[in-house]
């Protein structure tokens, strides 16, 4: 995996006619390896890329089945969850291009998407509280009460695959979202000699023992955002046999990368 995008030397990959001309030459030698660590990336990990893959075709039917909703209340967290699915997809393209803590950082905002529109859901006059705040005309601590304070608590709930999603917000915000040692140490190096003290920043991540780590755990991540949107629309995606064959085939998918991925590069969990 490429690192560096100044000092890190990989197989060139081909930039399009207008990127060689709209470039400078130091951002296509960036662009080049990031493009180059996706394309090594889904070479490498090709199974698990296809269990993203499938995710996403079960996420995109399950918007399709819910394109028309004749609950009213129903609307704002359809969309909420299509808001999540789309920081899905960026994380997964930044994480295959080994940008990790990147691609943590928008799954947790993807995490918050996914905890508000089931919230909307569970109890639709918290929709109104929601919009409110966003207008700026909440009254003072409602919006905090409802959905910044006890998070675990309001948020987080023993269902849907909601629970173990509280993990995992805490653990990204160390790791993507907040400037701390934790999201800085992942990408620092002690490059330093007995003559000058040199440190060094690592762009991409390129140790594929911590990528396969960091990838099925956006799988993890990913998939409990899906198991909450199915959740609360399992009465009518339940009706969608196709839907509901793939999502088997999936788990079965996941379950197996697990065990390989496990095996091959000795994560112990």
């Amino acid at each position: 995996m490429a690192d560096d995008p100044v000092s890190q030397t990989v197989d060139d990959v081909g930039l399009l006619p207008l990127e060689e001309q709209k470039f400078h030459d130091e951002f296509k030698r960036y662009f080049r390896h990031k493009r180059g660590n996706f394309f090594k990336a889904i070479t490498e990990f090709a199974d698990l890329w296809e269990c993203f893959q499938l995710l996403n075709d079960i996420w995109m039917q399950e918007m399709t089945d819910l394109k028309v909703l004749r609950d009213q209340d129903h609307l704002l967290p359809r969309m909420l969850f299509t808001a999540a699915h789309a920081k899905f997809l960026t994380a997964l393209e930044l994480g295959f291009s080994c940008c990790i803590g990147d691609a943590y950082s928008l799954l947790r905002d993807g995490i918050e998407f996914t905890v508000h529109a089931h919230k909307i859901f569970s109890e639709p006059s918290a929709a109104k509280v929601w919009a409110e705040k966003m207008q700026g005309s909440v009254r003072a601590g409602e919006y905090d009460k409802i959905f910044t304070h006890n998070k675990k608590e309001n948020l987080f709930p023993n269902k849907f695959g909601l629970q173990p999603l509280h993990k995992y917000y805490e653990m990204l915000s160390e790791f993507g979202t907040h400037s701390s040692t934790t999201s800085l140490g992942k990408s620092f190096s002690d490059e330093s000699t007995s003559q000058a003290v040199t440190w060094g920043f690592h762009y991409f991540e390129t140790d594929p023992h911590k990528i396969a780590i960091f990838l099925f755990a956006m799988l993890a991540i990913s998939t409990h955002m899906e198991e909450t949107f199915w959740g609360c629309y399992e009465t009518r995606l339940n009706l969608d046999y196709e839907l509901v064959k793939t999502r088997t085939r999936f788990a079965a998918m996941k379950e197996q990368q697990k065990d390989f991925l496990k095996t091959k590069y000795k994560i112990v969990r």
